[in-house]
């Protein structure tokens, strides 16, 4: 294999999301140190003094996607709801890495926003600290409007719920029909297929069969819903690490050998995303494993390929298995310690508003998928070829702890640090081999899980 290394296989100094959000007990005295940020006892909204909610309401949100094009339509929904209630909305757009700073610095100081919006890991963070409000009693009354997703789209601590899915991100294979209908193959849907199309489509360096994500916690994201379609689960249902067994195995010698094959550029490994995504637009590339952003992708930079681009499911190990993607998107809470819980509760479960929500997630064009049934059942979703394998990829799309275990907290960490990745670029880069990288998937993991 090409023996060069990548940024991805460099020591990362950064910090990962569980450091970011411990870092809030630094901030000050007053936060106490139990858990992850000071556990508290928090009481269910039902059994809180309900009380009038009018007066000020501050969401802190995550989202800038598209350089913040859909964020009037968060505003209009938060001025609307106020004319209802009598409250004051606000609402601050903020990317990750700054959300991350300012809430720690609002919990160290006692003084945190009302509602919250952050990925499955963080929001798990803040719940093991005990700083979300119990929403079990607001879920109660909505569990039938969820579409059937694996539990892990949830936050749930100890048995309780404190975020509800706002909406999903999964990835599914998509491809150019017409380079397909050249090389006379048919979209794959088992890993002997997609190995063989991506041979066929492969034209030296005018041409390569597939591309993949190769930055950040790509390349780990494909690789352990992969192993769970091979049979494998990273954590058992009783919690146990298993990720020294042979699906993992497998899977990332799958990945190794489509590099080594140079069905992918040869530079993969440094390649950020947008460059394997140019690439499919470009249609230097045949295949490529991605989410519903790329549609939007297509339509600002290259139009015409809508007509021409298909997709199918994540290729399974097996005619009999499951195919597996990555279960992303975002997740909505209430810190128990804002100036107004009740009313960020009712402000939550407005923008769930049936034809509110499905208007703005058809304004993000693929890349963030419903969570509702009602919203998934729309023509938009059921007609569209694409649009409707997402909805199906989503009801199979895991998280790293499996269809049985779920999530915690050390998994985020371990995401951060890039665990889940660097096996996969080891292996591609020849610096470690599909054995070695395993055992350091499985060692690192367990320490974690011993840390707490």
């Amino acid at each position: 294999m090409s023996r060069f290394l990548s940024p991805q296989a460099v020591h990362r100094s950064s910090l990962s999301r569980r450091d970011l959000v411990k870092r809030a007990a630094l901030a000050g005295a007053a936060v106490p140190a139990a858990g992850l940020l000071g556990a508290r006892s928090v009481p269910t909204a039902a059994a809180r003094t309900r009380q009038e909610f009018a007066g000020e309401i501050e969401f802190w949100s995550r989202e800038t996607y598209d350089n913040g094009a859909r964020q009037p339509l968060i505003e209009e929904r938060l001025a609307a709801f106020d004319a209802e209630h009598g409250t004051t909305s606000s609402v601050q757009f903020m990317v990750f890495q700054e959300s991350i700073q300012k809430t720690q610095a609002a919990i160290a100081a006692g003084d945190p926003p009302d509602l919250g919006q952050q990925g499955p890991d963080v929001a798990l963070q803040f719940a093991a600290g005990g700083y979300l409000r119990n929403l079990d009693d607001v879920y109660g009354t909505m569990q039938d409007r969820f579409l059937p997703l694996q539990k892990e789209a949830f936050v749930t601590y100890d048995g309780s719920t404190y975020a509800l899915p706002w909406y999903i991100e999964t990835r599914v294979l998509f491809y150019h029909q017409d380079l397909l209908d050249e090389a006379g193959v048919a979209p794959p849907t088992t890993w002997a297929e997609w190995s063989d199309a991506a041979r066929a489509l492969t034209k030296g360096e005018e041409q390569f069969g597939f591309v993949m994500m190769p930055e950040g916690p790509g390349p780990g994201q494909l690789w352990v819903p992969l192993a769970s379609s091979a049979g494998g689960n990273l954590i058992s249902a009783d919690g146990e690490i298993q990720a020294d067994s042979d699906p993992f195995r497998e899977s990332l010698q799958f990945i190794g050998d489509l590099y080594e094959a140079g069905v992918m550029p040869e530079a993969t490994p440094t390649y950020t995303n947008n460059d394997v995504l140019q690439l499919f637009l470009l249609k230097r590339a045949a295949m490529i494993w991605y989410n519903g952003s790329i549609l939007q992708s297509i339509a600002t930079q290259a139009p015409d390929l809508r007509e021409t681009v298909g997709a199918v499911l994540t290729p399974a190990a097996t005619e009999s298995a499951v195919s597996r993607s990555f279960l992303g998107g975002f997740q909505l809470f209430v810190f128990s310690e804002g100036e107004n819980p009740d009313g960020a509760t009712a402000l939550m479960q407005s923008l769930f508003e049936p034809e509110w929500y499905a208007g703005y997630l058809a304004q993000t064009n693929g890349a963030a998928l419903p969570a509702t049934q009602a919203a998934a059942d729309l023509p938009l979703y059921q007609e569209d070829p694409i649009l409707s394998t997402l909805i199906e990829q989503e009801a199979t799309a895991i998280r790293y702890g499996g269809p049985d275990f779920g999530n915690a907290p050390y998994l985020g960490e371990a995401e951060g640090a890039l665990l889940f990745s660097q096996p996969v670029i080891d292996v591609m880069t020849g610096t470690r081999s599909v054995e070695e990288a395993v055992t350091f998937l499985d060692t690192e993991l367990k320490a974690l899980a011993e840390q707490g």
